[in-house]
């Protein structure tokens, strides 16, 4: 059902709760508290909160916090203004039981979707490079999905530095109470696969090969291991190319017929957040990105910069 028809629907259920709610009553009716009012009242305020959460779960179905705060304020607002307009109907008056049992029924159709929802999390895999770049992605992404993180990186020299980030990120999975993988590292047989382009600058064609080889590598698990989703820490730095890894993430997306979960994770201040995660838990951050080309550049940054400062 289309965006269009959802809000049809609500709006449909809106006009008849307040045609419902605004007919003139016998003159003293008021007077009388019936079991039925009150049902009636909770019932209305309940299926208009499903729907307005049914509405909002389309558009965005991974802020279920969001949608449940949303859809609750909505109603009680509602419920609110169609009980204040008693006051100009004649036979009729506000009553704080009705209101009571509007606002009732709003919270309690709330709470049910939202617990069904989060029952119901999509579960995805979710690559991560290393942790200064990845913890404030986990603890985001782990409230909306039934998140596991995957820690894959071949690229990444010399070992000693890869059991560094390993034991980093598996400590913040702990943390944060995340499933955590580790793929096969075998560096050398990543050589292979960028033999002729070790002389590449960074985010040129090396670079592009390291990034399918992790992508392809965590869809393929997660097709094996039958999640909704895969995505990728890498686009939190700015020295990755988000564009380019968007590209193979949707070409994969397709080879593989799993979803690929497109975002570019250093926008709306994305890497500020995750260097000042980092640093309040005192986190390892390399500055190199991982293999020892990029390495190398690291080490001519250092003693150009050294150089400079003594000339």
């Amino acid at each position: 059902m289309t965006i269009m028809a959802r809000l049809y629907l609500v709006f449909t259920w809106a006009f008849f709760a307040f045609l419902l709610l605004s007919a003139s009553m016998p003159e003293h009716y008021g007077d009388k508290i019936t079991l039925y009012d009150k049902v009636v009242h909770f019932l209305l305020f309940a299926i208009l909160s499903w729907l307005l959460s049914w509405l909002l779960f389309y558009i965005n179905k991974n802020r279920l916090r969001v949608i449940f705060v949303t859809s609750l304020l909505l109603s009680a607002v509602y419920s609110l203004v169609l009980e204040l307009l008693q006051l100009y109907i004649p036979g009729r008056q506000v009553s704080e039981l009705d209101l009571l049992a509007g606002v009732l029924g709003a919270f309690v159709s709330s709470v049910v979707f939202y617990y069904f929802k989060i029952k119901a999390k999509k579960k995805m895999l979710l690559h991560i490079c290393c942790i200064g770049c990845g913890v404030y992605v986990s603890k985001e992404l782990s409230r909306d999905f039934d998140l596991t993180l995957f820690f894959y990186n071949p690229n990444i020299f010399p070992e000693a530095e890869y059991k560094k980030r390993e034991k980093e990120v598996y400590e913040i999975a702990k943390k944060y109470k995340i499933k955590f993988k580790v793929g096969h590292y075998n560096h050398k047989h990543w050589l292979e696969k960028i033999f002729g382009y070790e002389k590449e600058p960074e985010k040129g064609k090396r670079c592009l090969i390291c990034y399918r080889d992790r992508l392809e590598e965590t869809a393929r698990l997660a097709k094996y291991k039958h999640f909704d989703y895969f995505a990728t820490t890498l686009t939190t730095s700015p020295h990755k190319l988000a564009v380019k890894i968007s590209e193979i993430g949707n070409e994969l997306e397709e080879k593989y017929c799993i979803k690929y979960f497109d975002r570019d994770f250093k926008k709306k201040d994305g890497f500020k957040k995750s260097c000042q995660t980092s640093t309040e838990l005192g986190l390892y951050r390399q500055d190199y990105c991982g293999c020892e080309f990029s390495l190398a550049e690291r080490n001519k940054r250092i003693a150009k910069n050294s150089l400079n400062k003594t000339g």
